[in-house]
This record gives C-alpha cells, sequence and structure tokens, in this order.
C-alpha cells in the first residue's frame, strides 16, 4: 500500500499481535476508518467515545466572553489516557471533559457489520495497533497517529497532542466557527516536519511515519540485536548491584553447573 512503512518484532512479540499479522495493511486502514467514522458520529450526537488504552474524544459547549457579546462554542477535544510508563519525557495538554457528557465505548458489533469482518478481529485490530504504538513512543519513536475526517495525533517539542482537522471543527460548530478555530489545536499539513517547511518531501516522510498504515513483519536480525542489548544490559546491571566483584576464569577441568573435583593423591614416585 503507497504511503506505508514496515514495522519489525521480534519472534518474542510476535504472540502479542496474532491478529495484525494476519490483516493487510488496507484492512487495517479501513478498520481504524471506520472507527473515526463511529468516533465522529457520536460527537455530532453531544456523546464521547473511550478508545481504550489511547484516549476519550468528546465535544465540549463553552461560553466565550467578548468586548460586545458572548459567543457560544461547540468544538472536539481529547484527553489522552496512556500509560505514563510509555510517554517517558513526553509532556501532554491537560482536558477536562464535563461530566455531564455521556462517554459511548466503542461498537465493535457496528463497526464489523460496516467492514464485514467479525468483531473479534476489529477489536484485536484496535488494541494491539494501540500496544503497538505505545511500543513506539516507549523507544523514544514519534510516529503520527492519524484518524479520518478527525485530526492527527502527533508530537511536536516532545509534546503529545490531539490537532484537529479544520472541516472536523467547522462541522461540529453550529456557529461562531471562527472562534472554534481559534480555541482548537489545528492540525497544519507539514508542520513539524523539515523544522516546520512544508515540502513534498517531507509530507512523504510524514506519511510514511503515520499509524495505521504500518505493515507487520517477524524479523530474525531484530530478534538476535535486541537478545544482544539484553544480554549486555543484563551483564552490566550484574556488574552495577556487585561492584568490586570480578569472576575467575574457568580452569579446564570445570563445567558450568559443576563444582571442581578435589585433586587427588599424588602418585607415588619411583
Amino acid at each position: 500500500m503507497e504511503g506505508c512503512c514496515t514495522i519489525s518484532i521480534s519472534k518474542k512479540q510476535s504472540c502479542l499481535f496474532p491478529t495484525l499479522l494476519r490483516l493487510s495493511t488496507k484492512e487495517v486502514v479501513a478498520i481504524w476508518d471506520v472507527v473515526s467514522a463511529y468516533v465522529l458520529r457520536q460527537m455530532k450526537l453531544d456523546k464521547g467515545v473511550l478508545v481504550p488504552g489511547l484516549g476519550t474524544f468528546a465535544v465540549v459547549h463553552e461560553q466565550i466572553n467578548g468586548t460586545e457579546e458572548v459567543y457560544v462554542v461547540r468544538r472536539p477535544v481529547f484527553q489522552l489516557d496512556m500509560d505514563m510508563s510509555c510517554l517517558r519525557e513526553l509532556v501532554f495538554p491537560t482536558v477536562m471533559i464535563p461530566g455531564d457528557i455521556k462517554i459511548m465505548p466503542l461498537d465493535y458489533c457496528w463497526l464489523s457489520q460496516t467492514n464485514s469482518l467479525p468483531p473479534d478481529m476489529v477489536r484485536g485490530c484496535v488494541e494491539e495497533t494501540i500496544l503497538l504504538y505505545s511500543f513506539k513512543l516507549s523507544t523514544r519513536q514519534r510516529p503520527a497517529f492519524t484518524f479520518e475526517n478527525i485530526g492527527i495525533l502527533s508530537c511536536q517539542d516532545n509534546v503529545l497532542c490531539m490537532q484537529f482537522h479544520c472541516s472536523c471543527i467547522a462541522g461540529l460548530a453550529s456557529q461562531d466557527i471562527w472562534v472554534a478555530l481559534l480555541l482548537t489545536r489545528l492540525w497544519v499539513p507539514g508542520s513539524g516536519v523539515n523544522n516546520g517547511v512544508t515540502t513534498a518531501q517531507g509530507m512523504q516522510a510524514a506519511q510514511a511515519h503515520m499509524f495505521p498504515r504500518f505493515q507487520l513483519a517477524v524479523s530474525e536480525a531484530f530478534s538476535t540485536q535486541h537478545t544482544k542489548v539484553a544480554e549486555k544490559h543484563r551483564v552490566r546491571t550484574g556488574e552495577q548491584e556487585h561492584p568490586g566483584k570480578f569472576s575467575l576464569p574457568m580452569l579446564p577441568n570445570q563445567r558450568p553447573g559443576k563444582r571442581q573435583q578435589e585433586p587427588g593423591p599424588k602418585p607415588p614416585s619411583r
């Protein structure tokens, strides 16, 4: 599929992504497009949607006092809800969703009927994609996560936040659209790419690192490399925990798991 990237995982990690390994890039993108359509549909009904492991989409109503009149604003918001251990040094804006807004879960049966895939496969795709995205963030990689007709979850200057499309904000705002645009983080194509300069090459690079446009692959080299790194880390950690200790060289008659045998009596000399 054009504009997708290949993400390599080890054999040990492959058991965490059984659904993604069975789906093509086109099928993964189609599932997430349906998820985005469901989220946008609920927001138009003034309801929120919880995407487990990622965050909550909602629509808030605000009154902005101007110098001459009061503006009524209806705009989208996103409240991040990820495992803090995955974010590391990243920061994210604090978003408050009013308690009177009804938060809906993802309806996997409705999603399944829309794209003609079993509900378990749709659920597995959603959960495993979010898990893979969390892994990327935890390893200090910064892929963007796009939601069709809604916006893009991206990281710029170590700030992870949702940037909404102008069309999404305009479609949700019944009046005073320009005020809603001013109050909402907007996605600007090419922002954060090549120091803010929008180029065709920069846009292609950004699209190549956007979830969910990826293909998962199991790599032997990836597994071997990570095993060596983990072994070096284990040895280094052991040296730090026990400073001053050192290991003796193994004698020829020593074998792992066996004690050194006591030398027997010397044969009598003639």
